[in-house]
Protein backbone atom coordinates (compact mmCIF):
# COMPACT_ATOMS: atom_id res chain seq x y z
CA UNK A 1 0.00 0.00 0.00
CA UNK A 2 1.42 3.36 -1.00
CA UNK A 3 0.52 6.56 0.81
CA UNK A 4 1.60 10.16 0.29
CA UNK A 5 4.49 11.07 2.56
CA UNK A 6 3.88 13.91 4.96
CA UNK A 7 5.05 16.66 4.94
CA UNK A 8 4.05 16.90 1.31
CA UNK A 9 7.14 16.89 -0.89
CA UNK A 10 8.38 15.98 -4.34
CA UNK A 11 10.96 13.31 -5.06
CA UNK A 12 12.34 13.09 -8.60
CA UNK A 13 9.49 15.15 -10.04
CA UNK A 14 6.83 12.94 -8.42
CA UNK A 15 4.92 13.16 -5.20
CA UNK A 16 6.89 11.41 -2.46
CA UNK A 17 5.20 8.24 -1.20
CA UNK A 18 5.96 5.55 1.33
CA UNK A 19 5.07 1.87 1.47
CA UNK A 20 6.03 1.42 5.12
CA UNK A 21 3.07 0.51 7.31
CA UNK A 22 4.69 2.05 10.39
CA UNK A 23 5.32 5.40 8.63
CA UNK A 24 1.73 5.48 7.35
CA UNK A 25 0.43 4.69 10.85
CA UNK A 26 2.58 7.40 12.42
CA UNK A 27 1.25 9.92 9.90
CA UNK A 28 -2.33 8.88 10.70
CA UNK A 29 -1.75 9.17 14.46
CA UNK A 30 -0.30 12.67 14.09
CA UNK A 31 -3.18 13.62 11.79
CA UNK A 32 -5.82 12.51 14.30
CA UNK A 33 -4.13 14.27 17.22
CA UNK A 34 -3.57 17.58 15.42
CA UNK A 35 -6.94 17.83 13.67
CA UNK A 36 -9.59 19.85 15.50
CA UNK A 37 -13.10 18.50 15.90
CA UNK A 38 -15.53 19.91 13.30
CA UNK A 39 -12.57 20.71 11.02
CA UNK A 40 -13.35 17.90 8.58
CA UNK A 41 -16.35 18.20 6.32
CA UNK A 42 -18.76 15.26 6.74
CA UNK A 43 -16.62 13.84 9.60
CA UNK A 44 -17.30 16.20 12.49
CA UNK A 45 -16.18 13.67 15.15
CA UNK A 46 -12.76 13.10 13.53
CA UNK A 47 -9.74 14.42 15.39
CA UNK A 48 -8.67 15.24 18.90
CA UNK A 49 -7.37 18.82 18.72
CA UNK A 50 -4.23 18.59 20.83
CA UNK A 51 -3.65 22.32 20.35
CA UNK A 52 -6.27 23.04 23.03
CA UNK A 53 -3.82 21.71 25.64
CA UNK A 54 -1.24 24.38 24.81
CA UNK A 55 -3.06 27.06 26.77
CA UNK A 56 -4.38 25.03 29.70
CA UNK A 57 -2.77 24.40 33.03
CA UNK A 58 -2.19 20.67 32.80
CA UNK A 59 -2.79 18.96 36.12
CA UNK A 60 -2.72 15.20 36.63
CA UNK A 61 -6.48 14.74 36.35
CA UNK A 62 -6.93 16.73 33.13
CA UNK A 63 -3.82 15.07 31.67
CA UNK A 64 -5.18 11.58 32.38
CA UNK A 65 -8.57 12.55 30.94
CA UNK A 66 -6.97 13.95 27.77
CA UNK A 67 -4.84 10.82 27.31
CA UNK A 68 -7.90 8.54 27.58
CA UNK A 69 -9.84 10.68 25.11
CA UNK A 70 -6.91 10.81 22.68
CA UNK A 71 -6.48 7.01 22.83
CA UNK A 72 -10.17 6.52 22.03
CA UNK A 73 -10.05 8.99 19.14
CA UNK A 74 -6.99 7.32 17.61
CA UNK A 75 -8.45 3.83 18.04
CA UNK A 76 -11.65 4.97 16.32
CA UNK A 77 -9.94 6.65 13.38
CA UNK A 78 -6.88 4.47 12.68
CA UNK A 79 -7.46 0.82 11.85
CA UNK A 80 -5.17 -2.06 12.89
CA UNK A 81 -3.32 -0.15 15.60
CA UNK A 82 -3.24 -0.56 19.37
CA UNK A 83 -2.31 2.52 21.37
CA UNK A 84 -0.30 1.43 24.40
CA UNK A 85 0.52 4.81 25.93
CA UNK A 86 0.47 8.53 25.27
CA UNK A 87 2.77 10.90 27.09
CA UNK A 88 2.30 14.65 27.00
CA UNK A 89 5.18 16.81 28.10
CA UNK A 90 3.81 19.92 29.80
CA UNK A 91 4.80 23.19 28.20
CA UNK A 92 6.81 24.20 31.27
CA UNK A 93 9.08 21.13 31.21
CA UNK A 94 12.40 20.51 29.52
CA UNK A 95 10.84 17.70 27.44
CA UNK A 96 8.75 20.23 25.51
CA UNK A 97 11.44 21.25 23.05
CA UNK A 98 11.49 24.84 21.89
CA UNK A 99 9.72 27.71 23.53
CA UNK A 100 7.85 26.60 26.66
CA UNK A 101 5.01 29.04 25.96
CA UNK A 102 4.19 27.66 22.53
CA UNK A 103 5.34 24.04 22.33
CA UNK A 104 3.87 20.75 23.61
CA UNK A 105 5.88 17.52 23.27
CA UNK A 106 3.90 14.34 22.49
CA UNK A 107 5.05 10.71 22.54
CA UNK A 108 2.73 7.91 21.43
CA UNK A 109 3.58 4.24 21.97
CA UNK A 110 1.67 2.05 19.54
CA UNK A 111 1.68 -1.49 18.23
CA UNK A 112 0.73 -2.86 14.84
CA UNK A 113 -0.62 -6.40 14.44
CA UNK A 114 2.19 -8.95 14.74
CA UNK A 115 4.64 -6.17 15.51
CA UNK A 116 6.58 -4.85 18.45
CA UNK A 117 5.79 -1.57 20.24
CA UNK A 118 6.98 1.52 18.39
CA UNK A 119 7.24 5.22 19.22
CA UNK A 120 6.16 8.32 17.41
CA UNK A 121 7.37 11.64 18.86
CA UNK A 122 6.39 15.07 17.66
CA UNK A 123 5.88 18.61 18.90
CA UNK A 124 2.80 20.76 18.50
CA UNK A 125 3.41 24.46 18.17
CA UNK A 126 0.80 27.17 18.50
CA UNK A 127 0.90 29.36 15.39
CA UNK A 128 -1.05 32.16 17.10
CA UNK A 129 1.82 33.04 19.44
CA UNK A 130 4.60 32.83 16.87
CA UNK A 131 6.42 35.73 15.32
CA UNK A 132 9.51 35.91 13.14
CA UNK A 133 11.61 36.17 16.32
CA UNK A 134 10.10 33.13 18.07
CA UNK A 135 12.35 30.17 18.77
CA UNK A 136 10.72 26.86 17.83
Amino acid sequence: MKVIKIPFQFNGGKTATTSSMSVATEQKIMNVLTTQRYERVMRHNYGFGIQKLLFEVIDDLSLADSVVEARQDIQGAVSDVTILDIKLAPTNSVAAFGSPETTLGITVVYKLPLGSPQLVKFDVVSPTNLTEDSFI
